[in-house]
C-alpha cells in the first residue's frame, strides 16, 4: 500500500500538518483557536476563529486604537481651541471695526490734508492773481502755499479758488487775511506773521456754511472779529499759540455744530459769555496755558462737554473748588495736571488765593490819576497814567471808553 511507509514510521516521528484553509487574519472580535484532528498517524491542526466579546485585541489593533484615540483627542482639542479663538477673536474684531468706524465717522472733522486727491504746492513765491489762478487749476482739491508772501490775502484771491476744498497758508509773510469763500471746506493759517483776520460780509449777509475746519496757529493774532459769527458750519476751531488776550464767546454762539475749540497757549485773561450762551455740540475744550483766573461760562454753556484742559493758568482757588465739583457732577474728563506749583495745588491745578477772581475785580490795588472837569474827564498831559502799587505778576486790565488795555 502507498501508506505502508507512513504506517511503519515510529510514533516519535509523528508529522504535524497545519491546515490553514482559512488564513485570513481574525477580525477585531475574533480569536484564533487551534483544533487538532487525527487522521491515522497524521495530526491535522485546523485554525478556526471564534467570536469572543471579552478578548484582548492584537497589539497592532491596540496601536491603531491608541492612534485613533489620540487623533480624536487632538481633534477635540483643536476644535475647542478654535472655538475659544473664535470667541476671543470676535470681540477683538468688533472693537477694531468700531475703532475704524469712529476713526472715519466719529471724529469731529477730517484731517485738513486729504491724501489721495490732487494736491497743488507753491513755495517761496510772491502771490499774484496770475500765479494763484494757475495753481488753483493745477492743484484741484487741495492747495498748499508755503513760504509765500503777500500783504493782503483778500476776497479777490479767494474768488480764484472755486475748485479748491482745502487751503493751507504756512510760513512766509501774510499779515492780513480777509476771508470770503463759500466753497472752502478747510482753511489752515500757520506761522504766516498774521496780525489781522477778518471775515467779509456778503451783500446778502449769507453765513459761511461750507467751512468746517479753521486753524489759525502760531501767529500774532490778538483779537477776534465779531464777524466770526458768520462761520455757522464750523466743527473745529483751532486758535492756539497766538496772542489773544480776551475772547468773547458770544461771537461763537452761532456755531451750533462746533465740536472742538482750542484756545490754548495764548495770553487770555478773560473768557466772557452771556448767561444764555449755549454751544450744544461742543465736546472738547482746551484753554490751557493762558492767564485765566476764572472761567464763568464753564461748564454751563457746554452741556455736551466730554474733555477739558485747564492747566497752566493762574486760577483762583475758590474757582478751582467750584470747577472740580462741576467736573465730577457732569462726568467731564480733565486732562493734564500742574506740578511745581508756586501756590496751592487743588485737584491737579495750581491756584492762588492772592489772585483776584472775576468777582473781585473791583479790588485792584492800583492807582489811576487823572484831572477832571465839569464837562468830561481829561488826562494829564494827554495820557492816562497808571501805576500799579502791588504784585506785578498779576495781569491788569484797564478800560477807557472803547479801549481795553492788558498789562
Amino acid at each position: 500500500m502507498a501508506d505502508d511507509g507512513i504506517m511503519n514510521t515510529p510514533l516519535d516521528r509523528w508529522t504535524v500538518r497545519l491546515n490553514l484553509a482559512h488564513p485570513s487574519v481574525p477580525g477585531p472580535n475574533r480569536k484564533a483557536i487551534n483544533r487538532p484532528r487525527i487522521d491515522g498517524t497524521t495530526i491535522n491542526v485546523e485554525r478556526t476563529a471564534k467570536r469572543d466579546s471579552v478578548q484582548k485585541r492584537p497589539s497592532h489593533d491596540r496601536q491603531t486604537l491608541e492612534i485613533d484615540n489620540n487623533s480624536k483627542e487632538r481633534s477635540i482639542m483643536l476644535t475647542m481651541v478654535a472655538r475659544y479663538r473664535d470667541v476671543i477673536s470676535l470681540p477683538l474684531v468688533v472693537l477694531l471695526v468700531s475703532a475704524a468706524f469712529l476713526q472715519v465717522y466719529g471724529r469731529a472733522v477730517p484731517h485738513h490734508r486729504r491724501r489721495g486727491e490732487r494736491v497743488g504746492r507753491l513755495e517761496n513765491a510772491t502771490l499774484t492773481n496770475a500765479t494763484l489762478s494757475t495753481m488753483a487749476l493745477v492743484g484741484g482739491g487741495e492747495l498748499s502755499l508755503e513760504g509765500c508772501k503777500i500783504d493782503h490775502f483778500g476776497p479777490a484771491l479767494f474768488e480764484l479758488l472755486q475748485r479748491t476744498d482745502c487751503l493751507t497758508l504756512r510760513g512766509g509773510y501774510i499779515p492780513t487775511v480777509t476771508f470770503h469763500s463759500h466753497t472752502l471746506d478747510t482753511l489752515v493759517i500757520d506761522a504766516t506773521g498774521l496780525r489781522t483776520f477778518d471775515v467779509a460780509a456778503s451783500p446778502a449777509a449769507l453765513p459761511y456754511e461750507k467751512l468746517r475746519v479753521l486753524h489759525i496757529t502760531r501767529t500774532e493774532l490778538d483779537w477776534l472779529s465779531s464777524r466770526f459769527s458768520l462761520f455757522v458750519g464750523l466743527k473745529r476751531l483751532d486758535l492756539s499759540q497766538n496772542q489773544l488776550t480776551h475772547v468773547d464767546l458770544d461771537v461763537l454762539g452761532a456755531m451750533q455744530r462746533l465740536r472742538d475749540l482750542d484756545l490754548s497757549v495764548n495770553r487770555i485773561v478773560r473768557l466772557d459769555a452771556s448767561p444764555e450762551l449755549q454751544l450744544p455740540g461742543l465736546r472738547n475744550l482746551w484753554v490751557s496755558y493762558n492767564r485765566l483766573r476764572s472761567f464763568g461760562p464753564f461748564p454751563g454753556a457746554f452741556p455736551a462737554l466730554d474733555t477739558v484742559r485747564l492747566i497752566g493758568n493762574r486760577w483762583h482757588c475758590g474757582w478751582v473748588d467750584r470747577a472740580r465739583a462741576d467736573i465730577i457732577r457732569h462726568g467731564i474728563t480733565a486732562f493734564g495736571a500742574d506740578y511745581d506749583c508756586p501756590g496751592e495745588r487743588q485737584g491737579g491745578l495750581c491756584c492762588f488765593n492772592d489772585v483776584p477772581s472775576v468777582e473781585q475785580t473791583t479790588e485792584w490795588t492800583m492807582d489811576v490819576f487823572w484831572s477832571t472837569s465839569k464837562e468830561e474827564p481829561a488826562m494829564i498831559g494827554g495820557d492816562l497814567t497808571l501805576r500799579e502799587t502791588n504784585r506785578s505778576t498779576v495781569p491788569i486790565e484797564v478800560r477807557y471808553g472803547d479801549v481795553e488795555i492788558f498789562l
